[in-house]
C-alpha cells in the first residue's frame, strides 16, 4: 500500500479499509506503513492534535482551533477512527455528529469568560501567563506519559537532560521496537530513525508548562545551520518537572525564526597583584659595583 497523494487521515482510513491495523491503533502501528510518505514526527503528532476524548476533557490542539475530531481518544495511546470503515453509513454519521458536538461543548468549556477566544486571541483582561498558553496551543504538540520508573531514572538530572529522556520515552512508546534512537552526531541532540527514516531533533526543555519563546537559545553553529537547512526539528519539551510533561514540534520557517543575538564572555577579573608580579618579592643585586662597558649603555634621543 502507498500514501502516495494521501492527506494524513485518507491514509489511515485506507489502513483500516485493507486490515492493515486494528480498530484501536496506536502511533506505532502507523509508522511501519506510512513512514516514507509522512515524517515520523507528521504520524507523532496528528493522532494526538485531531483527536477528542469520548469521556472527559481531552481534545487536540487541531480540534480546540475549530477542526473537525478525525479519531477518539479510547485508552493510553489508543485511537479510533470517528467514522471507523467497518460501521456502517449510519454509524459512521452518528459518530461524525456525536464528536462534532463533543467538541463543541469542549471548545465552549476552554473558552470561558475571561479567556481569549479565536475571533479576539488577545485581551487585556487576559493575565500574559494565559496569553503564552493559548500561543503555545497554536502549535503542533504530543502530551507524555511517563511511569513512574521513568520518573525516578530522572532523578537528579538537569533540565535538558530531563527533556532528552522525555523525548526518549516519547519516540519509545510511539514506535516501539522499530525506533532507533542515538545522540545526535551532527550536532543535534538526538537522532530517531523509524523503518529507514530518520530525523534529527535539537530538544529543549524547560520546567515551565509553556513554550517561554523569551528562554529558546539555540547554541552551535551545527545546530543552527541543521536547524536553517530544515534538516532537524526543534522538540520544545515543556513542564519536565511535572506531571504532564508535553513535546512540541517546531520547525524553521514554520513555527520560528532564528535571529542572531551578541554575546559578551563574562570572565573573573585577575587579582590587583596580578599586574604587579615582583611586589613583595626580595630583590638581589649581583655584583652592583662592577663598572659598565661603554657599549653596554643605552641611548635614546
Amino acid at each position: 500500500m502507498t500514501a502516495a497523494g494521501f492527506t494524513f487521515w485518507e491514509a489511515v482510513r485506507a489502513l483500516r479499509e485493507q486490515g492493515l491495523i486494528r480498530r484501536d491503533w496506536k502511533v506505532g502501528d502507523l509508522s511501519a506503513r506510512l513512514v516514507g510518505a509522512f515524517k515520523p514526527s507528521t504520524i507523532t503528532v496528528n493522532p494526538f492534535n485531531s483527536s477528542i476524548s469520548s469521556e472527559g476533557g481531552e481534545m487536540g490542539d487541531f480540534v480546540k482551533k475549530g477542526a473537525a475530531p478525525k479519531a477518539w481518544r479510547v485508552g493510553r495511546g489508543l485511537f479510533r477512527l470517528v467514522a471507523d470503515p467497518d460501521d456502517d453509513a449510519e454509524t459512521q454519521a452518528a459518530e461524525t455528529a456525536l464528536a462534532a458536538r463533543r467538541a463543541e461543548e469542549l471548545r465552549a468549556a476552554h473558552n470561558r469568560p475571561g479567556q481569549p477566544t479565536q475571533e479576539n486571541p488577545v485581551s487585556a483582561l487576559v493575565a500574559p501567563a494565559e496569553q503564552e498558553a493559548q500561543a503555545s496551543s497554536r502549535y503542533p504538540s504530543v502530551p507524555v506519559s511517563l511511569t513512574d520508573a521513568e520518573r525516578q531514572a530522572m532523578d537528579g538530572l538537569s533540565t535538558e537532560r530531563k527533556a532528552v529522556h522525555i523525548v526518549r520515552s516519547h519516540l519509545a512508546n510511539a514506535y516501539g521496537g522499530r525506533a532507533k534512537v542515538e545522540e545526535g552526531p551532527d550536532g543535534a541532540d538526538l537522532r530517531v530513525e523509524v523503518d529507514g527514516q530518520a530525523e534529527q531533533i535539537e530538544v529543549q526543555g524547560t520546567d515551565a508548562s509553556t513554550i517561554v519563546w523569551g528562554q529558546l537559545q539555540v547554541s552551535g553553529r551545527e545546530s543552527h545551520d541543521m536547524l536553517l537547512r530544515e534538516e532537524a526539528v526543534m522538540y520544545r519539551v515543556v513542564d519536565v518537572n511535572g506531571a504532564s510533561p508535553r513535546i512540541y514540534m517546531l520547525k524553521h520557517g514554520q513555527h520560528f525564526t532564528l535571529e542572531p543575538q551578541p554575546t559578551w564572555a563574562v570572565k573573573q577579573a585577575p587579582p590587583e597583584d596580578a599586574h604587579y608580579p615582583l611586589r613583595g618579592e626580595p630583590y638581589r643585586y649581583d655584583r652592583p659595583y662592577d663598572a659598565v662597558a661603554m657599549d653596554e649603555w643605552e641611548t635614546r634621543p
